[in-house]
């Protein structure tokens, strides 16, 4: 599909762009990448260095050659923080620390630094939209200020909830009660927002009295990625469990998983000697030695981060997937993992350890075919693993060329969005 003349000209803020990899940036590179086919050209302001990220050096395919980049270096001085980190390896504590002496993030010096920057250019070059990712959330206060700051609309996208995210870490209430007082003075600025979570927004308008303009524009899969794709080969006669994504020691603690392998050797010997887990990405826990103390090593494969289209790959020859949103913490149901929309386009069954209400066991009845279930009801979340180990072969349908979650037809949403903004300049 050839592109069209230039339409409009649009200046990105993204932290996070390739060759970082990550979901949170195959959401920005992905829109680029469409929204260029009616028109737009694009100025993207990055980090030069983001510390500790996998590197994916093939999201940047999806770039038009015309996409000029700009990368601005880190040059917040380490402090006291800088050199605990250096000390603590554990990712926990380190996100803890940063919880502790940050707000709303550790980001924060890097921000201030883009926000004067994407002035400055503002005023030497003519742009007609500002297009903001967040988090770091401190680029939502960036956000706010250019709100104020510059004629063109500033339109801020939430790739994930903020003091309502369930993976955020709040060293204490007091930490929780300034955060979320930062986020309304932010959030109430903003004009024009996107949030790829529905239950954000009724959290702005409900929970916040936030009525600005925001569109609900979902995390989703790219057809394109899906063409062509070569699965690996695997172990025959066995069953081939994956997930893809980062382990956290809370939230999605993979020993909620390891207690299920554990429970099924016990009762349905026969299918625990066909399980294979195969794990695509980071973890903060070591999950070898949770493994191990899980008494189920034997079956887990920790295949470490993949680039994208290796991670497709892979996950393209499994029998079934696998999420986990531990229902005992109050918010887990405030969000989904941008990799459930391409489990749900390769069209096999999810084993979804997450609570019954919910965006993500919303978005899993309406595809149907998995199974939503509590992972503490060891009874009933080993009786639905076996038996998606006994019906192995069977597919869930597939999303489809025409689903409402391709990339492609979000990026139309968002395309009408701008536009319309502009218009009313």
């Amino acid at each position: 599909m050839g592109t069209t003349a230039v339409a409009a000209r649009c200046l990105i803020v993204a932290y996070y762009f390739p060759p970082t990899g990550g979901g949170g940036v195959q959401r920005v590179t992905k829109f680029i990448k469409y929204l260029a086919r009616e028109g737009w050209s694009f100025t993207v302001i990055t980090s030069s260095e983001p510390e500790n990220l996998p590197r994916d050096n093939t999201l940047a395919d999806d770039l038009p050659e015309d996409t000029r980049v700009l990368s601005i270096p880190i040059k917040e001085k380490p402090g006291l923080f800088g050199r605990l980190r250096a000390l603590i390896r554990g990712g926990f504590i380190q996100r803890w620390l940063a919880g502790f002496f940050f707000f709303p993030d550790s980001r924060r010096g890097w921000a201030r630094y883009a926000e004067r920057f994407v002035h400055g250019l503002c005023h030497r070059e003519d742009f007609d939209l500002v297009f903001i990712s967040a988090p770091p959330y401190s680029l939502a206060q960036t956000a706010a200020r250019l709100t104020r700051r510059l004629s063109i609309p500033v339109v801020l996208d939430m790739r994930d909830p903020w003091s309502t995210n369930p993976y955020k870490i709040y060293p204490t209430p007091v930490h929780r009660y300034i955060d979320k007082r930062l986020e309304k003075k932010s959030l109430s600025v903003i004009k024009y927002g996107v949030s790829a979570y529905a239950s954000f927004i009724d959290y702005l308008h409900e929970g916040l009295g936030i009525t600005n303009t925001w569109i609900h524009i979902a995390n989703g899969y790219d057809e394109d990625d899906f063409r062509d794709l070569q699965p690996i080969t695997l172990e025959e006669n066995c069953f081939h469990l994956a997930f893809s994504g980062t382990f956290y020691s809370h939230l999605n603690d993979p020993r909620l998983l390891f207690s299920l392998f554990a429970e099924l050797k016990k009762k349905y010997p026969e299918s625990y000697r066909r399980l294979r887990f195969h794990h695509l990405g980071q973890s903060i826990p070591d999950m070898d030695a949770l493994a191990r103390k899980a008494g189920c090593a034997s079956v887990v494969d920790r295949r470490g981060y993949q680039d994208h289209r290796r991670a497709l790959n892979i996950l393209a020859a499994m029998d079934a997937f696998c999420m986990i949103l531990d229902p005992a913490h109050p918010l887990a149901g405030n969000t989904i993992g941008g990799k459930v929309y391409e489990y749900l386009r390769l069209g096999r069954p999810i084993l979804a350890l997450i609570p019954e209400q919910g965006e993500a066991a919303a978005l899993l009845r309406e595809t149907g075919g998995h199974s939503i279930v509590n992972p503490h009801n060891r009874e009933k979340a080993v009786g639905a693993l076996h038996a998606l180990i006994s019906r192995a072969g069977s597919k869930t349908k597939a999303a489809g060329t025409d689903a409402p979650h391709q990339r492609r037809l979000q990026a139309k949403k968002l395309h009408e969005f701008f536009r319309s903004l502009i218009d009313k300049k």
